[in-house]
């Protein structure tokens, strides 16, 4: 909950910012909403569908922009810390070479958007707020988008789908009003997620509303996934006393007289 809060004020800070250079003072806001605010992980968990839907709202007397509304929908996942390691092979072995760890990889990270972000927002807009895999820091600092090892974790990411980017995905159904399906796959991690909207025209930020998601594993999966995390001794000896069990009804069942 802490990052979550944490993000929200670094937001907020990124847009006054933005706004202060800005003139004059955007007379939007965005109302937007999940579908789904929770989503529950049990053993015949293969995945889920969210869909993000909102207006933008104007004042009356405010014209449409010549072009349009455009938006992009973040949804990002807790922090995790994440090593990334090189392998190397040595005698005709293939072992762990060099490594590098990074301490704020998102569990999952789906950008949806009207355009190609490139094509709706300058490109410092997208580097205060994180928007796109190439703005999205692993850690404190700025991004180092030609290292490797971050490149290795993009690409493992992506083939799992937990990493995805995809221009045209959201609907505008009318001059204001916007949807966009967003796809959980069966291996998504639990905790708590944020929902970013933003909202722009003439490749200006307008709007943004930040919503939380919450991804939680329910049932006999959440016992187990408690007990390895807050007592690894019992859960060890549990699975040792399984496996023992496992074999010796094994050899009583395929035992030959």
């Amino acid at each position: 909950m802490r990052w979550l809060r944490g993000a929200v004020r670094a937001a907020a800070l990124a847009l006054a910012a933005l706004g202060a250079q800005a003139a004059p003072a955007a007379a939007e806001t965005v109302v937007a909403s999940v579908s789904s605010p929770r989503i529950d992980i049990s053993s015949n968990f293969v995945g889920a569908e969210i869909v993000v839907f909102g207006v933008v709202e104007r004042a009356h007397d405010e014209p449409m922009p010549p072009d349009g509304y455009d938006v992009a929908v973040v949804v990002r996942g807790p922090p995790q810390r994440v090593a990334s390691r090189r392998k190397e092979r040595v005698a005709g072995l293939w072992i762990n070479g060099a490594s590098e760890e990074f301490v704020g990889v998102p569990a999952f990270y789906a950008l949806d958007s009207t355009r190609p972000v490139s094509e709706i927002a300058a490109p410092r807009v997208l580097e205060v707020f994180r928007i796109g895999l190439d703005n999205t820091s692993f850690g404190v600092g700025p991004v180092q988008r030609d290292d490797p090892f971050r490149a290795a974790i993009v690409n493992q990411r992506t083939a799992h789908g937990l990493f995805r980017e995809r221009a045209g995905s959201v609907s505008m159904l009318t001059p204001t009003f916007f949807r966009v399906t967003v796809l959980l796959p069966k291996d998504v991690p639990d905790g708590l997620y944020s929902v970013e909207t933003y909202v722009f025209a003439s490749k200006r930020m307008v709007a943004s509303e930040l919503s939380a998601l919450k991804v939680e594993k329910v049932g006999l999966e959440a016992q187990i996934h408690d007990m390895a995390v807050n007592a690894p001794l019992l859960y060890g000896l549990l699975i040792a006393a399984l496996a023992l069990a496992t074999g010796w009804l094994g050899g009583v069942v395929f035992r030959r007289d």
